[in-house]
């Protein structure tokens, strides 16, 4: 076990999950473009319109379970200095990273969920796993707490610090 990283900020939280948008929406784009192109679907309700949700779930799965395991980054993970670890501070085993995503999906599609068949206004559930960082002593999301994960900030390495001369 190494020592434990302080906890992310919420500010910190907040630009990672921009910056992830960002890169997410060209992997999608270039998967889904190529499902839609093997199986000419466009968008039409059926059984591969739900192949097609699978589909872009399992991607977005494989994406953070690679890049939150084993001590694996993603590009804005690096940029902004967060790494996933497990709660005594040691890199997350793929299972885990995986139980993560399962996690922060399912309070995502249950908000959706929950604004698609009973009102509008829950659509505030969505902020909740974001919201609980503000409140938590660990700074932990409902999906870390779910999954035994926290997300730290980690100092750069050596070589990517200023050196004063």
């Amino acid at each position: 076990m190494r020592g434990c990283d302080p906890a992310a900020d919420p500010w910190r939280r907040l630009m990672g999950m921009a910056y992830e948008g960002i890169i997410l929406f060209g992997v999608l784009w270039f998967a889904d473009y190529a499902f839609s192109a093997l199986t000419q679907f466009r968008g039409h309700p059926g059984a591969l319109r739900t192949a097609f949700q699978l589909f872009t779930l399992g991607v977005l799965g494989a994406y953070f379970t690679w890049f939150w395991s084993s001590g694996r980054r993603s590009l804005p993970m690096k940029t902004l200095a967060l790494q996933l670890q497990t709660r005594d501070g040691d890199p997350v085993s793929p299972a885990r990273a995986l139980a993560r995503f399962a996690a922060a999906s399912a309070l995502a599609i249950g908000a959706l969920a929950a604004t698609w068949y009973l009102h509008p206004a829950l659509a505030l559930l969505l902020l909740a796993p974001y919201a609980w960082t503000l409140v938590d002593r660990d700074r932990r999301g409902l999906h870390d707490l779910l999954a035994g994960t926290r997300l730290a900030h980690v100092a750069p390495p050596a070589a990517m610090r200023s050196v004063d001369v």
